[in-house]
C-alpha cells in the first residue's frame, strides 16, 4: 500500500508531520512519589493521563485497521501513537535522563474474542537493567504500556510480577521459579500509563466471555543513550523516522516476537 493509501483508511491521522501536542507537566512532588512507588515494586501506574480526544483517534483506527485485516501494530506508521508517547518526555528523562532514545522495539494488542490473551510471563530485557540501589540506582531501559481502551481481568489487563514478592529478597527470578499467585493484575482506565524496568516480569491476560469491551493497547521501549544501544537503530521522538522506515521497522517486528506472540506463532 501507498503512502496515500494509508492515509486514506485513518483520515484523522497524519504522516510524517510535525508535533504540535506539548509535554505533560510532572511536578517535582509528583516525579518523586512515582519514582518512591517505581523503585519500591518495580513499576509505575499512572491512571487516566490521556483524555478521549487523543485517544478515540488513535483506536478508532486500529479498528480499522482490524475490518481490513491488517494487524494492530502498523498503528505506528502513523504519528499520533508516537506522539502520545512524546508527550510523556518529562516522566521518560525522569527515568533514563535527558537523552534517551526509542528502541526499535514496539507493538500494539487488539484482544476482542474470547480465549484472546496478551503475552506469557517474559522480561523485555534479559539482562540487567538497573544498576546501583535506592537514590544511586540508574535505570539503563524502561517499557511503556498504554491501554486505549479500559482494561479489567476480564479482558487481559496486564499483570506485574512486583520485586517485593520475589522470593529470595528480591533477586530477580526465573520464569519456572515465578509462582504466578504472586503476581499483581493492573486493571486501569483508558489513557493510564503502566511502565517497568526492562529486567520485571510481566504479562498480559486472557480476553473472557465476560468482557465488556476490547483491550487494545501499545507499548515503547525506552533506553538511557550513555549506555551501548541494546538495539538499533536508536529513534529519537523528535525526529521520527519518514513512511518508508516506518514500514520497514514494523515489519521486522514480525519475527521478532513470533516466539512470545500466541498469534504470530499460529500463523494468524
Amino acid at each position: 500500500m501507498t503512502l496515500n493509501e494509508w492515509l486514506s483508511l485513518a483520515p484523522g491521522l497524519s504522516i510524517g508531520k510535525e508535533p504540535h501536542s506539548k509535554e505533560k507537566a510532572f511536578s517535582r512532588s509528583e516525579l518523586a512519589d512515582i519514582s518512591a512507588s517505581f523503585w519500591n515494586d518495580g513499576y509505575l501506574f499512572l491512571p487516566s493521563l490521556f483524555g478521549e480526544d487523543e485517544l478515540a483517534p488513535v483506536r478508532n483506527a486500529i479498528y480499522t485497521l482490524a475490518d481490513e485485516g491488517i494487524p494492530p501494530v502498523f498503528i505506528y506508521l502513523y504519528d499520533q501513537p508516537w506522539w502520545l508517547f512524546a508527550r510523556l518526555g518529562g516522566l521518560l528523562r525522569h527515568f533514563v535522563g535527558n537523552d534517551f532514545g526509542v528502541l526499535p522495539n514496539l507493538w500494539a494488542w487488539h484482544l476482542d474474542r474470547e480465549g484472546a490473551r496478551g503475552w506469557p510471563p517474559h522480561r523485555d530485557c534479559d539482562g540487567q537493567t538497573v544498576f546501583g540501589t535506592d537514590e544511586n540506582a540508574v535505570l539503563m531501559s524502561l517499557s511503556l504500556w498504554l491501554p486505549l481502551t479500559d482494561v479489567d481481568e476480564d479482558n487481559g489487563c496486564m499483570y506485574v510480577m512486583p520485586i517485593s514478592r520475589y522470593e529470595g529478597g528480591g533477586n530477580t527470578p526465573d520464569t519456572e521459579s515465578l509462582n504466578l499467585l504472586d503476581a499483581m493484575a493492573l486493571p486501569a482506565k483508558a489513557g493510564s500509563v503502566m511502565g517497568w524496568p526492562q529486567d520485571l516480569y510481566h504479562w498480559g491476560g486472557r480476553f473472557t466471555a465476560a468482557a465488556k469491551n476490547p483491550r487494545i493497547s501499545l507499548s515503547l521501549e525506552f533506553q538511557n543513550i550513555a549506555f551501548e544501544p541494546l538495539a538499533e537503530p536508536l529513534i529519537d521522538l523528535k525526529e521520527l523516522p519518514p513512511f518508508g522506515s516506518r514500514l520497514k521497522l514494523i515489519e521486522d517486528q514480525f519475527a521478532k516476537y513470533r516466539h512470545i506472540d500466541p498469534d504470530l506463532r499460529a500463523g494468524k
